[in-house]
């Protein structure tokens, strides 16, 4: 991890410190950690300088408000029920501790500006930093007739979701990327990270949602996979209005998910698709790569590869692009 995203985590936790102690804590001299900081502060000021030698990260973009998303999804606000906080480890957990405290509330949603522990995929971590991310989750209970139908799709139909309301207020041209995550020109925008977990014979859904708006370019190169924001984008949206709208989609296309299953959203999702009939390559779990053509995705959101001429059907794996 570079020392830039060092002191953005250490900031995301503390909110303000010294260049110091950011020094004694991060095993770094005050020139380097000064030289960290005006990197950082390349394009938008990510942190502030206060009086002596304090620092505080800023609020790149307008605040989080729950009345603001409210009155976003107005006549459909009351189906759901709005929190926002300035900090939390991660919104997933947040969720599925109330769900484990028999506190679970359908169509809760969790929305905070910061997350200490956020993360996402294949247990990867999430920075965001204050205005920087839109990052909330969306608490389902599932009902036993739809958990009969298997639920293993939602995270390719919420991806779906997603990436319509992104392009819609962004006016850019996102894509899937199998099975979940946002993509502009292979460069990830946005993910997915779906929990499931069951009490007393109900089931619910957790169903995290990241976006990046305004990251410091540091921060993205140092990520381990190639990443984009909003900002560099050209676009400007107030991030209420994308919770507020990604969350009124998001929950229209579960309803018919429910019901209908994944077929229903099918064409529509492979029509999206980043790389539909596009050659990849392909690592499985235990680390064999595999090359192929897309050839589609099956009714059970299984990817389907041309590999020396035979079809296969993969549930899991890391796709490249060429």
């Amino acid at each position: 991890m570079s020392l830039a995203r060092e002191i953005l985590s250490t900031l995301s936790v503390t909110g303000i410190s010294s260049i110091k102690h950011l020094g004694r804590k991060l095993g770094a001299n005050l020139r380097d950690v000064e030289a960290a900081i005006h990197q950082i502060n390349q394009g938008p000021t990510f942190i502030t300088r206060l009086e002596g030698e304090m620092v505080m990260l800023s609020q790149v973009s307008e605040r989080l408000c729950a009345e603001k998303i409210r009155a976003v999804a107005g006549l459909d606000a009351d189906r759901f029920s709005f929190e926002v906080t300035a900090k939390t480890a991660s919104t997933n957990d947040d969720l599925l501790a109330l769900i484990r405290a028999g506190q679970a509330q359908d169509r809760l949603i969790r929305i905070a500006e910061t997350q200490t522990a956020g993360r996402g995929t294949k247990g990867r971590q999430w920075i965001s930093i204050p205005g920087g991310s839109v990052t909330f989750s969306m608490l389902r209970s599932v009902s036993s007739a739809a958990m009969l139908r298997g639920i293993a799709t939602i995270p390719l139909v919420v991806g779906l979701s997603l990436v319509r309301s992104i392009n819609a207020l962004a006016d850019v041209d996102c894509r899937l990327k199998w099975p979940n995550d946002i993509l502009f020109d292979k460069q990830k925008l946005a993910g997915v990270l779906i929990e499931s977990t069951s009490i007393s014979g109900q089931c619910f859904v957790v169903i995290g949602i990241g976006v990046n708006i305004c990251l410091p370019q540091t921060l993205i190169k140092d990520i381990d996979q190639p990443a984009i924001d909003l900002h560099s984008l050209g676009a400007s949206i107030d991030r209420n209005v994308l919770v507020g709208s990604a969350v009124l989609e998001l929950d229209n296309v579960l309803e018919r998910y429910f019901a209908d299953g994944f077929d229903f959203f099918r064409s529509d999702w492979c029509a999206m698709h980043a790389y539909h009939n596009r050659r990849i390559s392909f690592v499985l779990p235990g680390g064999r790569q595999v090359e192929g053509d897309v050839l589609d995705v099956d009714s059970n959101g299984a990817l389907i590869v041309s590999v020396n001429g035979k079809a296969e059907r993969y549930i899991s794996g890391e796709v490249q692009i060429y």
